[in-house]
């Protein structure tokens, strides 16, 4: 096995075909009619997975697996429908389904991508934070997978954002000698399924609460309330906070990352 743009790739069979088998189950269950794989893994997944969608496509911008996936569709090993090579940042996945008639809403999304470039695969899709695409399987690495989940103890920014639209779920631990070369972290699988019932706190409250008191993680609200009430003074975000924050007595006491969504709708 061999590596390059930082990626590790995932040798462990039983890893491949579990993963393989959560993206039918979910494809089917969702009633999706488009697939969509970023990073085909040195075709890991690929093989396991080209066949469970009519409209399945590949996206892949490295010349090496270039040559090696048209060696492999000249031989029928794989019979994609549709590959695109093109860096996942660049391509605009909306208009690439609407010119072949198909729907974003009824579209699953995989990965498994260096873990450098999560961070703006994240911001492209999920940027206005409007969701288009209602499902998604994907690896992270596993402390940052713990801390999105829907039932995390400990709740990052980003899991309030992710879980504002959909139900997170922690599938699997991946150890790192499931990879070739082993990484130095283990990693982990997750689920986004869009939520059936509307989160009922307002976005923009949440977006704004978020951005004041996020870096304080390590403080209490009633801490961090203080320190907010003396940076404020005389800017625009004193009327905001004025008119949308309101601490309860009893979760001054509380960390951020301790909050539940009953104890933000308290606060917004």
């Amino acid at each position: 096995m061999w590596t390059y743009l930082g990626q590790n790739f995932l040798s462990d069979s039983k890893v491949r075909h579990y993963i393989a088998d959560k993206i039918a189950n979910l494809y089917k269950k969702s009633n999706c009619n488009v697939l969509i794989e970023i990073g085909p893994w040195k075709w890991a997944i690929t093989r396991l997975i080209d066949q469970i969608s009519n409209n399945f496509f590949v996206i892949e911008k490295d010349e090496q697996l270039m040559k090696n996936l048209e060696f492999r569709m000249q031989n029928w090993e794989l019979k994609l429908k549709q590959v695109i090579w093109l860096d996942v940042l660049e391509v605009d996945v909306q208009k690439i389904l609407k010119e072949k008639k198909l729907k974003s809403q009824k579209t699953l999304i995989v990965w498994n991508l260096p873990y450098y470039i999560t961070s703006p695969i994240l911001r492209k899709f999920f940027a206005d934070w409007n969701p288009k695409f209602p499902w998604w399987i994907f690896m992270l690495q596993d402390e940052v997978g713990q801390k999105i989940k829907s039932d995390a103890k400990k709740k990052s920014y980003l899991r309030w954002l992710l879980n504002y639209w959909y139900d997170v779920t922690y599938l699997k631990m991946v150890p790192a000698k499931a990879f070739s070369p082993a990484p130095k972290v283990k990693s982990c699988l997750v689920k986004l399924e869009i939520r059936s019932v509307k989160c009922e706190i307002e976005w923009k409250k949440l977006i704004e609460f978020l951005e004041l008191y996020s870096g304080f993680s390590r403080k209490t609200l009633g801490a961090i309330e203080k320190i907010i009430a003396k940076k404020l003074k005389n800017t625009s975000w004193k009327k905001i906070v004025e008119n949308y924050f309101e601490i309860p007595e009893n979760l001054k006491k509380k960390r951020l990352e301790e909050l539940s969504w009953e104890d933000l709708g308290k606060i917004l």
